[in-house]
Order: C-alpha cells, then structure tokens, then sequence
C-alpha cells in the first residue's frame, strides 16, 4: 500500500490536466437516475492487459482506438504515439517480470497500475498507468519510473 500510494503521488501531477476539465458541477436533477455500472476489477483488468500486450508488441491502432482525445493530446497522432513506442523497446527491450498489478478507483475514472522491470533497466520499476472512463475509454496513459529494484541475493548452489 505504501508503494501505491507513493506511484499515485508520483503521477498526481499527470492526471491533474483530466481533474481540471472537471471543474463544473453537473446540474442538478429532479429524480435520481441510473449509474452505469463500472466493470468488475477481473474485467477491467483483462482488457488493460490486451490493451499492454497490443502496446508492448507495437500493435497501436486498437490501443489508439481506446484513447479518449484527451489521452491522445500528448502524441498528436498515430505516427506519433508509435514512433514513441519504438524507441521504448529500443531503449527498454522486452518486459521481463510483471511485479505488481492493482486496480485504484477514483471518482469518474479507475487506474490499472502494472509495475514491471524491463530488459535493458532490470534495476528499475515503471508503472503503466491506464486510466478508465465510465464508457471503458483509455482516458490517461502513461508510463513513469516507479522506483529502483532491490537487488536480489546470490543463488546458493
């Protein structure tokens, strides 16, 4: 829980931008309407899964077309967001071990946090950060340093 809570202070800045744009209050209703109901954490985590393995294998045009136009903003465009793809797995290789996954709700949008170790930083952790809407859109992507690894004991023979 501390590590969540440090990642989430870690990325607060990034989904700051998405609050701002929900600065007005819905109007006021009459009579109570229905909430769509948010998927179950099973769910929304199988489909961010596919949503990572389409990323990581440089499969974008169905990771693009879940991005809402506001996690979209940062690339601009198609070619974009591959180009920065690209260089993450020439920079970063393969992921190499999944650490950690969780699911945190909160307000309008629920975050799939997956902390893994790659290839090339096995020394480092960075979290995929995907950002649900109510409709299921990829509202905020983005992947940021999570913290060091510690080093793992020599293997006794």
């Amino acid at each position: 829980m501390k590590r969540l809570a440090l990642l989430l202070g870690l990325t607060s800045a990034l989904f700051a931008p998405v609050a701002a744009q929900q600065t007005t209050p819905p109007a006021p209703r009459s009579a109570p309407t229905a909430v769509p109901a948010r998927p179950t954490d099973a769910a929304l985590t199988a489909r961010a899964r596919t949503l990572v393995t389409s990323f990581y294998a440089v499969k974008l045009d169905p990771v693009w077309a879940a991005f809402t136009p506001d996690a979209r903003a940062p690339w601009g465009s198609l070619a974009a967001f591959r180009a920065y793809r690209e260089t993450g797995v020439r920079e970063y290789g393969a992921e190499s071990r999944v650490l950690d996954e969780e699911i945190v709700r909160d307000g309008d949008l629920t975050y799939y946090v997956r902390s893994a170790v790659f290839e090339r930083q096995p020394g480092q952790v960075w979290a995929v950060v995907l950002g649900f809407d109510s409709a299921g859109r990829v509202a905020v992507f983005t992947i940021v340093l999570a913290g060091e690894v510690a080093p793992r004991p020599p293997t006794q023979t």
